[in-house]
């Protein structure tokens, strides 16, 4: 059973507006806690700034925006494992192979978006910047 932080059983979201509040919520608060999620945050801000001052084409916005989603909803993700393996094992913990080796794959994971995000922003932004468009 789900439970809410006051310890009550958690009920399920009644509309569309309490379940966006949530997200909200959820996004902020690993907004907050989370030192590689404000990186990317801020790095999505620069990507948006140079695309517009260097007036990217609608294809390659779509491209740009797929990265930055991309990278930040890994982001998120990596936070998610993170957290439940602190709830299961608490914060202070002897590093269980197990558990060194799902986080090391949910850290690999964001890697390899953030990878990928890099190489879509290097053959986007190329042609602006060296002058090829």
């Amino acid at each position: 059973m789900l439970m809410a932080s006051n310890g009550s059983p958690a009920q399920k979201n009644r509309h569309f507006l309490q379940s966006l509040r949530h997200a909200v919520q959820g996004f902020g608060s690993a907004f907050k806690t989370e030192r590689n999620l404000r990186f990317d945050v801020f790095a999505s801000i620069v990507v948006v700034i140079i695309g517009l001052v260097v007036q990217v084409t609608r294809r390659d916005w779509l491209w740009l925006v797929l990265a930055m989603t991309s990278v930040i909803a890994a982001e998120l993700a990596n936070t998610v494992v993170e957290a439940l393996v602190r709830l299961h094992v608490g914060p202070n913990f002897d590093p269980d192979p197990q558990i060194g080796r799902l986080l090391n794959m949910a850290a690999g994971f964001v890697l390899v978006i953030g990878i990928g995000a890099a190489l879509i922003g290097v053959l986007v932004f190329w042609p602006y910047l060296i002058g090829g468009k």
